[in-house]
């Protein structure tokens, strides 16, 4: 959800803007009626541990560093 603020509310205080966004609300700041700052807070998003071996059977062709064919770009580049 987002909250609009003006400026003159928040009276040169972070920290009111911060506790503003602790439930994971937006914040903009306006100033005479006109937006000019979005304070948006950091999830605080659990990383799931990595599995190794979830990438069996990919592979990389031993070509996949050549040159495209001219066929790919759709030109001679002889001209």
């Amino acid at each position: 959800m987002t909250k609009t603020i003006s400026i003159e509310q928040v009276n040169n205080s972070v920290q009111a803007v911060i506790a503003l966004t602790s439930d994971g609300d937006e914040i903009v700041l306006e100033d005479n009626g006109e937006p000019i700052v979005k304070v948006i807070p950091i999830s605080k998003q659990k990383k799931e541990p990595r599995i190794p071996g979830l990438g069996k059977g990919y592979f990389m062709r031993d070509d996949f560093n050549d040159e495209l064919p001219d066929e790919f770009w759709g030109f001679d580049k002889d001209l």
